[in-house]
């Protein structure tokens, strides 16, 4: 099953291929992952080419790896493209809400640099829904209800009045 996202405007791909346990020996047996082509994306899931993966990239995921090692595990022992991993309830990786919180941060920087470019990695990286999700998320930890916190009474900001 593919996904279709509307990129115009921006070079890359335009849809994704869901893998799932009934495609994923077809899709592994037809992309070698030890062949140094290909890069997964802990946050999304994404599997995308290597020439794409680049330092920014490699620096969100190696905070990835090193908060979740289960899930660089997952990754480590190509169980993301292992039928019987996919089909059985191991599927379930721990996780928590800061996984979340991270991923929708990551997904503006990546949209924000495809826009800033002109090119994507992944069409989600650049789709209305998901960043609209995103910003959703991300506006609940941000505006919370109740007074403020006073933790230090010496923060202050300093006010710059703009026309």
């Amino acid at each position: 099953i593919y996904d279709r996202y509307v990129t115009i405007g921006s070079d890359g791909p335009r849809h994704q291929l869901r893998i799932y346990w009934q495609n994923a020996s077809e899709w592994a047996e037809a992309n070698l992952q030890d062949s140094g082509k290909w890069k997964v994306r802990i946050d999304d899931q994404a599997i995308i080419p290597a020439e794409l993966y680049d330092e920014d990239e490699e620096h969100y995921q190696q905070w990835y790896r090193n908060r979740y090692p289960e899930m660089q595990q997952v990754i480590d022992n190509r169980d993301y493209i292992r039928p019987s991993w996919m089909g059985s309830l191991n599927m379930a990786v721990p996780w928590d809400n800061q996984f979340h919180f991270a991923h929708c941060v990551l997904a503006l920087r990546r949209y924000w640099k495809a826009k800033e470019t002109g090119k994507h990695v992944c069409g989600r990286d650049i789709d209305y829904l998901h960043i609209h999700h995103c910003l959703s998320s991300l506006e609940e930890r941000a505006f919370i209800d109740g007074p403020r916190q006073i933790e230090d009474p010496s923060t202050v900001m300093y006010w710059q009045t703009k026309v």
